[in-house]
């Protein structure tokens, strides 16, 4: 296994780690991301939602991605990892954008400066098949 691999099955396994640890604890990932249940007394609830995008979507996707990149050829799992790298990336992209330009809509900065070089890394991590299959590339090129 190249070390590009290597690098993207352990940030994928990261990743649906995280999605574990939100699908048995809603409470965790509503600490991590900052959100609340909603305070409303006659809507209570809102952890199904931290259980199901935080948990469960992360958890599957990036099993998936991981068992792909596991079991198939290293072209097979960049690709399948492609969308998840991507939406990393885009995750740290959008923070970025939240820290420059709602200055005064967010309370504090908070994580906020340390979570933007940790999504953009885990992006690029889990992308990380891609310099996999260009090696494999060049060497018949």
């Amino acid at each position: 296994m190249h070390y590009g691999q290597i690098i993207s099955c352990v940030a994928l396994a990261a990743g649906a780690a995280m999605g574990l640890g939100a699908l048995i604890s809603p409470r965790w990932a509503s600490g991590v991301v900052r959100l609340v249940a909603d305070p409303d007394p006659a809507r209570p609830g809102g952890y199904s939602e931290f259980r199901a995008t935080y948990g469960g979507l992360f958890l599957m996707t990036h099993l998936a991605a991981l068992l792909i990149a596991l079991k198939l050829p290293v072209v097979y799992a960049a690709f399948a990892a492609l969308p998840l790298a991507l939406g990393w990336i885009g995750a740290g992209l959008g923070r970025l954008v939240s820290l420059l330009a709602d200055r005064d809509k967010n309370r504090a900065k908070g994580l906020i400066p340390i979570w933007i070089p940790l999504e953009l890394i885990l992006g690029l991590a889990i992308g990380c098949n891609f310099f996999t299959v260009y090696k494999i590339i060049r060497t018949f090129l």
